[in-house]
């Protein structure tokens, strides 16, 4: 069996989230993928609701004493586990053109050496399997720069992005020390990552489209702003140079 070029990673605790993405992914015209899903369902619910498509199921990690949630471990394991050269990382709810992958594998293919970010709107309903009726709109989405441009790792998002694998086995994966948070580890990552060379593009013709929700707890708020002090921290010790490599992966 030929491996993949892409992995996709997907951690995601919405069982009814997967399945827009599972038929987005139906429809790309790029086949050579695996897509990995990090969740707390079983494999028959994750069956039931995805209608059988070929995924690779990875249990949830447990949490440490103090976590918030889970999410960089999740990462983590994935990147373990990932066979392609080039990772996409997919959130669930979230809708996507068919030709995303083949043309973020183009993007690699010309230089191995860069980290794509894609953009996206929020829609409050969903009519025909697309999300409509924009909501809230990508503060990044710009026309004065044109539709590809370089950004700073503080502007790469995960929602639709992609980084080549080599990249986060070099750096050693996403801290998990930012479980016990809430986001900012990306950006972080994508730090550490931009020391070895690499860079970091906006491409604005990749437009997905993500249906707005709530937050999953009323906590995320807090746990986002406690998270800002160890974060200020691990991008002042990366400028620094004594932060590049962790050991998660």
């Amino acid at each position: 069996m030929l491996l993949p070029k892409i992995t996709i990673v997907t951690p995601s605790v919405r069982l009814e989230g997967l399945e827009m993405v599972m038929r987005c992914l139906k429809r790309q015209t790029f086949k050579a993928f695996e897509w990995l899903i990090v969740s707390p369902f079983s494999v028959v619910e994750l069956d039931r609701e995805l209608d059988h498509f070929d995924y690779t199921h990875i249990e949830e990690p447990s949490k440490n004493e103090g976590d918030y949630y889970n999410l960089n471990k999740a990462w983590n394991e994935t990147f373990r586990q990932a066979r392609g050269d080039l990772v996409v990382s997919i959130v669930d709810l979230l809708w996507f053109p068919s030709d995303v992958l083949e043309r973020l594998w183009i993007h690699y293919t010309q230089n191995p050496k860069v980290c794509i970010s894609t953009v996206g709107n929020q829609y409050e309903v969903v009519e025909n399997g697309k999300p409509e009726l924009i909501v809230w709109g990508d503060p990044r989405m710009r026309k004065d720069f044109g539709t590809f441009y370089e950004i700073s790792p503080n502007d790469m998002e995960l929602c639709l992005a992609s980084i080549p694998r080599q990249a986060i086995l070099d750096v050693g994966g996403v801290d998990e020390e930012y479980d016990k948070y809430a986001a900012l580890s990306e950006k972080e990552l994508c730090y550490r990552i931009e020391k070895l060379g690499y860079k970091f593009y906006i491409d604005q013709s990749i437009e997905y489209r993500a249906m707005k929700h709530s937050r999953l707890t009323k906590e995320w708020d807090e746990r986002y702003f406690a998270g800002w002090t160890y974060h200020e921290k691990c991008l002042k010790e990366i400028m620094e140079g004594k932060r590049l490599k962790l050991a998660f992966v």
